[in-house]
């Protein structure tokens, strides 16, 4: 809603800004910033209905001609083709590129929206998603074109998550293909060994949905040669029981738990607030093709200072 509002406030204040008269008689600085907000505004409000991936696509198909247009003219001494705000959006053309190769193929930033990360992840953290890791994808499709690896347990995955293609999830890997996992009661067990987990502690939030606060466990995990931190499951929930998500294939839901073989090309995944996470355990496993990237860094702000901290091993 912030981008959104920001994109409004933008765009109703261009028009005063990037006037003809302003332009002609005011100072330079305010037509300028009027021209950014002109090109920003409606630009903030696109990515707020549409990905934004795809407004840099767009934007880039329809600037890049009129840049290179005007680049022909420049170097053969003849006038602008464009002018105005018009003007001013087509030099942003070569920013645009950059910042679209950098989203497909380096990496972009994601914003964790609830609390099913907790305790290492916060609502409205912002996490650095490395994109090179795994392998190069079509930017659109996400069809992978170059495999470079595989996710590897503990690592923290962002996915388009199964059920809804156009929602980004952010969970961590549990299991990798071939893999027997199994949730008994609230513990985890990894090809039927326990995964250990130690240092009980007590941890308190706000929970983003109810607004209530919450009081939970919290352990120290080891898997795959990581340790984190986790929010123990103390309810062990119904794993989807009775719910309207689907059986899953592979999967048994028994009195004690669930059981899963993770199946080729696939991944499980868990949220580390395991008692409050939408997760493997209710919807199933993560295909290969819908992997986004790892996440590397989070960023936060905590009393007025910046954390910066890896996720990812």
């Amino acid at each position: 809603m912030s981008l959104f509002l920001s994109g409004l406030g933008l765009t109703a204040i261009a028009p005063v800004l990037c006037r003809k008269a302003c332009a002609a008689r005011g100072p330079q600085w305010a037509y300028t910033l009027g021209c950014m907000a002109a090109v920003m505004g409606p630009y903030f409000l696109l990515c707020t209905f549409v990905d934004m991936h795809t407004v840099l696509l767009l934007c880039v198909t329809v600037g890049a001609p009129f840049w290179i247009v005007e680049r022909i003219r420049a170097a053969r001494g003849k006038s602008r083709f464009t002018q105005g705000v018009i003007a001013f959006a087509v030099e942003l053309a070569p920013i645009a590129v950059l910042l679209l190769v950098v989203r497909s193929f380096v990496a972009e930033a994601y914003v964790v929206p609830s609390s099913s990360m907790r305790p290492n992840l916060a609502v409205g953290n912002l996490v650095l998603v490395d994109k090179i890791t795994y392998g190069l994808r079509y930017p659109l499709s996400n069809k992978l074109f170059l495999e470079i690896s595989s996710p590897r347990r503990a690592d923290v995955l962002v996915f388009r998550f199964p059920l809804d293609r156009s929602k980004p999830y952010i969970k961590r890997v549990i299991g990798i293909p071939g893999d027997l996992i199994e949730y008994r009661a609230g513990e985890l067990y990894v090809n039927n060994v326990r995964v250990l987990d130690e240092d009980v502690e007590r941890y308190e939030y706000v929970d983003e949905e109810s607004g209530k606060p919450k009081v939970v466990t919290s352990r120290t995990e080891e898997l795959g040669g990581a340790r984190y931190k986790i929010l123990h499951d103390i309810h062990a929930q119904e794993l989807g029981r009775g719910t309207d998500f689907p059986d899953i294939p592979g999967c048994d839901r028994n009195d004690v738990g669930l059981k899963c073989l993770v199946p080729n090309d696939s991944f499980f995944v868990l949220g580390d607030n395991r008692g409050n996470s939408l997760d493997s355990r209710y919807w199933g496993f993560v295909p290969s093709h819908d992997i986004i990237g790892r996440a590397l860094y989070s960023v936060s702000l905590d009393k007025m200072k910046f954390k910066f901290q890896r996720i990812s091993n």
